[in-house]
Parts: structure tokens; sequence; C-alpha cells
């Protein structure tokens, strides 16, 4: 990077390059892998058994409507095939989806093969189903015949159950249930919870057999989600209540002991930025925050009654300290301060350690983050639980609604399972599996070290669907061979421990860091694209492990550029119709060679928890056109195959005409180019990523490639699982960095032809000395 790094800061204002243009035409697939006749072959008895099945449950386990399941075959994925005739002319009631893994799609070409799929969750009476078989033998009314049309979609359709998990140990065990919005007042527009008497059923088969429904529910999208007690041979009787979605054991909270292995030792002493520092909250062990690196930095609040104890209020202390200063441990001296720290202890907790112990430390942090100004939050604790694709946990719920509510960054620990015996086991725990947070797992090097690699305890991707690379980022937590330095009160360092506790406050850190010098520009997308945006890929670069890299080093050098790079903020806004290209502002006098290209967009969203696989509710569709003149021809054959030929339409006029006549088409946007990504997982297959938060792509191309070269952005929104279109504006940032691999001059080329953009303003620093003299252990 260059030495005076703040003469070449970020460009700004890339959004007022931006300009209104068309949406491309769709070429739409209209191939069913079954027609009607083949559907009531497969669906009519089935059906049949579902009416069955619904006179013979209890009315003690159900409501006075039933939820059933509607596989669809993996070719009807999109929201644009939501079933919303079927739904509205027998008056059923949509009440979620979930994820199938072994689902089915079968295509002209490659005949039939498994593929991640959904089903429905509707409920529906006898009447209601018996209206389907109906169907299934044609309609000649025209709203009942493409309702039957759309039954076609399915391939399984059977009562519902709740996905249920038992315990192997004996006795008395916590649970947590979650019961399905309202069956009988549930609408297409309204999820409703659980009424009273739904509740009242429950909790009286819950006592029957012996168990018991403890503490507050908190509801979530119509979601209501219970705290038991629970015999664990009575699971399945449980999971016999209609009603109920899922019925899991209670995750545990963990916090960690002192190790004390003290090594070196000093004198410090710290000056104090004390300007325009921002604040972070921290829910963790406690903090004695009169220490001396603490002092006028740190504020205190006890939320659980008991007072500092040992080692919770020493893990409490080492985030905090890490928040404030970064990796001292390391690196051997305190530096300035990064934030204000409001410190929230919320372990060991005043309730057992049971189902309600993991229920009361989140309303803790929902009551306080409702209430704060604060916009940065770190989490170097959760529930003691991997995530689920088939359900989003409660605390991700709860923290995606308030981060997306109130703008909030939630930094969050990715767990120490990554050295599971299973995968399933290993991936992020929740609440890192959040769509709208930031999830940082640990690498094994501090950010001075050339060469890293994500440690093993580190837990693993992929994440929920809306957010699947995660950890997004790792950050220096420790090993057991060379354990994270911990700071102490009275600013001793001992290491003597290791994991993603340390490496989450050290991003945080520099979140802090960052949002100061972007001063009005640092909101979480912002900050989150960031985060993405600079980390660095290690050897043999491991995804799953590692996400989008290593983030380390200082704020203010990040947000420099080398001589012959340009780094471009955008902050995009965009309507629900609306199409907007954002130019890259690529110097038209370049004199050519290879160009590296990364580019970023990051946003927060509405969510909905009672679609499993279809969580996030709105989703930006992102195409990169690098030359303005160039077009991809299209021809239609009579074999049904597609044929295309790419002009440029400058040069080729006669090829163009001729073509033309004989049945191309000629679009009018320019030819995109496939985004490059170092993985994806299915959830990006499926929809190329346009309902995830964060999209990276890289990318290399020649510079005589590129001519006018530009993003185009649309807005795509959901919710229910059917596409939407009367829905909010969507805020996003993009980042855009090209570099000249030749290391010809582009930054002041770019400078001086685009004099819309700016340098990020540099923040003039006010400091007042604190020396305090203290011994590193």
């Amino acid at each position: 990077m260059p030495e005076q790094q703040n003469d070449r800061r970020v460009l700004v204002n890339g959004e007022d390059l931006s300009f209104s243009t068309d949406r491309p035409p769709r070429r739409p697939n209209k191939y069913h892998p079954k027609t009607l006749d083949e559907a009531r072959v497969i669906l009519q008895p089935q059906l049949q058994q579902v009416i069955n099945d619904i006179e013979n449950i209890s009315p003690e386990l159900r409501a006075e409507r039933v939820v059933i399941e509607a596989e669809v075959w993996a070719n009807y994925l999109a929201n644009s095939w939501f079933p919303q005739q079927l739904v509205k002319k027998l008056k059923l009631r949509p009440l979620g989806s979930r994820v199938v893994r072994d689902g089915v799609k079968i295509t002209e070409v490659t005949g039939q093969s498994t593929s991640l799929s959904k089903s429905y969750l509707l409920s529906a009476d006898a009447g209601g189903v018996a209206d389907m078989i109906k169907l299934l033998h044609g309609a000649s009314e025209p709203g009942l015949a493409k309702a039957a049309e759309e039954l076609r979609q399915f391939n399984e359709i059977k009562v519902s159950r709740a996905r249920e998990r038992g315990t192997a140990a004996a006795g008395i065990q916590p649970f947590e249930a979650v019961l399905h919005p309202d069956p009988d007042e549930s609408t297409v527009e309204r999820r409703v919870r659980a009424s009273a008497a739904t509740l009242k059923k429950f909790t009286s088969l819950v006592e029957s057999l012996g168990g018991a429904v403890s503490g507050d529910a908190d509801v979530v999208d119509g979601l209501t989600f219970l705290s038991l007690k629970l015999p664990a041979d009575a699971v399945e009787a449980v999971s016999e209540f209609n009603p109920l979605r899922s019925l899991t054991p209670a995750p545990v909270m963990e916090m960690f002991t002192d190790g004390a292995n003290g090594d070196t030792a000093g004198e410090i002493s710290l000056t104090h930025d004390v300007s325009g520092l921002p604040k972070v909250l921290v829910f963790d062990g406690g903090v004695d925050h009169t220490g001396h690196v603490f002092r006028d930095l740190v504020e205190a609040t006890d939320l659980t009654g008991r007072g500092l104890m040992g080692g919770y209020a020493l893990h409490g202390a080492a985030v905090t300290g890490a928040v404030l200063y970064g990796d001292v441990g390391s690196h051997g001296t305190f530096g300035q301060p990064a934030a204000h720290v409001a410190h929230y202890q919320v372990m060991p907790t005043p309730v057992p350690q049971d189902a309600a112990e993991y229920p009361w430390i989140l309303a803790q942090i929902r009551d306080i983050v409702e209430t704060t100004d604060a916009k940065i939050v770190n989490l170097s604790l959760g529930p003691k639980v991997p995530v689920d694709d088939d359900e989003p946990h409660r605390w991700t719920a709860v923290l995606d609604k308030i981060a997306y509510d109130r703008g909030i960054l939630f930094v969050t620990a990715a767990g120490n399972n990554g050295n599971s015996t299973s995968p399933e086991l290993g991936r992020v725990q929740v609440p890192g599996d959040m769509v709208n947070g930031l999830t940082v797992g640990a690498c094994d090097s501090p950010d001075s070290s050339a060469t890293w690699a994500a440690t093993d305890y580190s837990a693993s991707g992929p994440g929920r669907s809306g957010n699947r690379i995660q950890p997004a980022v790792v950050s220096y937590g420790g090993t057991p061979a060379q354990p994270f330095g911990r700071i102490r009160p009275d600013g001793s360092i001992v290491h003597d421990d290791h994991g993603t506790s340390y490496s989450t406050p050290l991003v945080t850190n520099l979140m802090a860091r960052l949002s100061r010098e972007l001063g009005g520009r640092a909101d979480a997308p912002t900050l989150r694209a960031l985060a993405v945006h600079l980390a660095e890929l290690g050897e043999d670069h491991d995804q799953t492990r590692a996400g989008h890299g290593r983030l380390a080093g200082d704020a203010a050098t990040l947000l420099s550029c080398d001589p012959n790079e340009a780094t471009i903020l955008y902050h995009g806004i965009l309507g629900r119709t609306e199409v907007r290209a954002f130019p890259l502002p690529f110097p038209a006098a370049f004199p050519g060679g290879d160009i590296d290209l990364s580019w970023t967009v990051a946003y927060s969203t509405a969510t909905d928890a009672t679609e499993a696989g279809e969580y996030t509710n709105a989703g930006l569709e992102a195409r990169f056109r690098p030359h303005r003149d160039k077009r991809t021809m299209a021809f239609d054959t009579d074999d049904g195959t597609t044929r295309s030929h790419v002009v440029n339409v400058r040069t080729d006029g006669t090829d163009i005409a001729a073509r033309v006549r004989e049945g191309w088409s000629l679009p009018s946007a320019a030819q995109s180019r496939p985004p490059k990504t170092t993985r994806r997982f299915e959830g990006d297959l499926r929809e190329l990523g346009k309902w995830e938060t964060i999209w990276h792509s890289t990318d290399r191309l020649r510079a005589s490639s590129m001519d006018h070269p530009q993003i185009d952005i649309n807005h795509l929104s959901r919710e229910g699982g059917r596409i939407t279109r009367d829905t909010e504006d969507i805020e996003f940032t993009l980042i855009v960095t090209m570099r000249s691999r030749s290391g010809k001059a582009l930054y002041d080329l770019v400078l001086n032809e685009f004099d819309v953009l700016s340098p990020l303003p540099v923040v003039v620093p006010v400091t007042a000395s604190v020396d305090v003299d203290t011994e590193v252990q």
C-alpha cells in the first residue's frame, strides 16, 4: 500500500454516476415434468390418504383445520410458481415452507435427478382436500382450470408432522417447541400466532405426559417459540400435535474458563483519541470497568444480579479489550481505542441452565438493542447449536428482525465446533447464521503473518439460505499451541485460551474503526460489504472454512488505494420495478493491459422465519456488462435449443442485419458477463445468489474489452412464498475495485476523468494522553 496512505483514499459518491435503464426481457423455461393426467395417477391416492388421516386425528391434537405438506417438483422452486389460484379457490391457508434436500427435478435433456426442493405448509379441511381430487379430473371454469394446472407442480401431499429430535438422556429434559401460525385464523396476507385455544391444547398435552411449558414465548412471523420440560420418551407423542412445526432439545449456553499461562512483561502507555468514538454494545460475562485499560471507555451493567464471577468476567474482559484495542497480545502494544463500549453482563444467568436460560439471554439482548442508539453489537456467545436448514432458530429469527428494523450490525462468533465428527454438527452456530449479520471464524495467524489458514476448531459453512458463505470472514483467534493474548482489567496480557470468541471482537474493533473513518456513510450494509471486499484469501483457500478470507489490518490503510488501483463506494436505492445502471469509472484513455476487477454488493432485508428455504424477503439481481456495444443475439431452433452469437453493434451492422432477416433477435442491453466466485453452494447455483444479502465477485479482463462498463442492479421482493410488487425501496452498498496488473497508474486517471467522485475525507484525531504503567504477563 502507499506510504502516504491518506493521499489516495477510496472514492465515494459512485451513486452519482448511476442512471435508470431497462429491464432485459426474460426467456422463461415452460417445461412441465408431468401432465395433469400423470399428476392424477400420482396424487389421487395420496389425497385420499390425507382425507383418511384428517378424520383420524383426535380433536385434542389439531385445530379446526389441519396442516398438510405439499412437495413440489424442483422445476417449480421459483416464487413465480406459487399456486395462487389453487390457494384462492380451495381456501387453503399458506403457513410457510420447508426445505427438501432430496427433491426431484425432471428436464427434457437430463431426465430425472435429485435436487434441492421445497414443500408448502398449508392448512386445509377434508373438504378442501376432496376438492383437489375433483380438480385432478378437470374443471371447466377458467379459475378452477388454472388451479388444476397448478396441482401438477406437486409430487407428494401428506398430513404434516412435526420435525423432531430426541435426546439420549433419561428423565426430564429441556426442549424447544415451535408452533405453526394459527391454521384457522391465518390468511394468505397475514400469518397469525397460535391461538389461545391451540396453546391450551398443547400445554395440556405436554402436562399429561409429565412435562411443563415454561417461560415467555417469542412470536416471529406467526411462529410461536416455546420452552418446555419434557420426558425424553414423550417426544414422539408430543410430535403428534398437528399445529406443531418442530420439537428439538434446547441448546445450552457456554462460556470459557481461565488458564493463566503468562509469558511476557513490559510497560504500557495509553494515549486515548477521545473524539468521535462510536458506541459498541457487548453482551458477555461481565467486566471490571474500573481497571486501567477500561476506565472512561467502558460502561458495565450487570443484568444477572450475580456480580462478577471468575472465568465469566475474565472472558468478558478479554472480549471487551479486543473490541477496544484489537490484538494486543500479538502486537505487544495498546493503540488508540476503537470505541466506547457498553458491556452488559448476561452470564451466568439468574435462571437455571435449562430451556429457560437461552431465551432469557435473548430477551435481555432484544430489550437493550431495541432501545439503543448504538449501531454495532458484539456477540461472542450464543446457543450451542449449529445452523439448521430446515428451521430458523429463535435467536436467528429475532435478531435478524432487529438488525433490519434498526439498522444494527451484529458481529457474531461462528463457534468452536468446526472439528466435530460430522459436517452438520460442525457448521456455524446460532446466531452466526443471520443473514443481516457478520459472522466471524478464526484463523491461526495474526495479521502480521503472510501465511494463514482457518483453524480446525472454527465452525464451517455453508450458512443459512440468504447468506450461504459463512463464516463471512476470519480473524486471529489463537490456537492450542499459540493461545490468544487476553487483556485483563489491569492491563496484563495472558496467553491462555483460543476461539472464535476472540477473533470476533477483533473484527468488531475494525468495524468500529471503519465506522469512524466513514462517518455518515457507515451503515450496516456498507460495513458488511467492506468486511467481505477487503478480506484477503489464503493459500489453498477453503471457503467453507474461511469464508471470503482473513480480515485484518489498519482501517485507514484498508481505505487507501495503491497508485495502480481505485476502489469506489456506491450507495444505491432501488424501487421494486426499477433497474439502475452503476457505471464503473474506467478511464477511456487507459493504456491497456490486464485489469483485476472485484465487486461486492450488500444489503439488509426483512426475513420470514416460516419460509426455511426462502428466508430473505428482498433480493438483488446484478449483471456486469463490460462493453456497451456488445450484444448476444439469439435464435430458437426447431429442435427446442437456442443458439447465440456475439456481435458489436458499431462494427457488425451487415452481419446483424442478415441475422435479423433469418429470425435472430437482437437485445437492447449489452452482453452480460457471468459472475466469477471461488465457490457456490446449492442456494447460489439455483438463483445465482439473487436472494443472498452479500454477493462478492472477482474477475480479470483485458482493458481493451472494457468500454463504459457497468453493473445493472434490479430489486426483487417476495412474501409468503409469493413474488410481490408493492414493496418498500431497498438500500444497498456496492463496492468496486479496479486494479492494473501491469502497475500502470489508474487512481489519478479515474479521479481526473470522473469529477463527481472524491476521496473519502480524512478523520482528524483529537487526542488526550493517559499514561498507565502496568505489567504485561
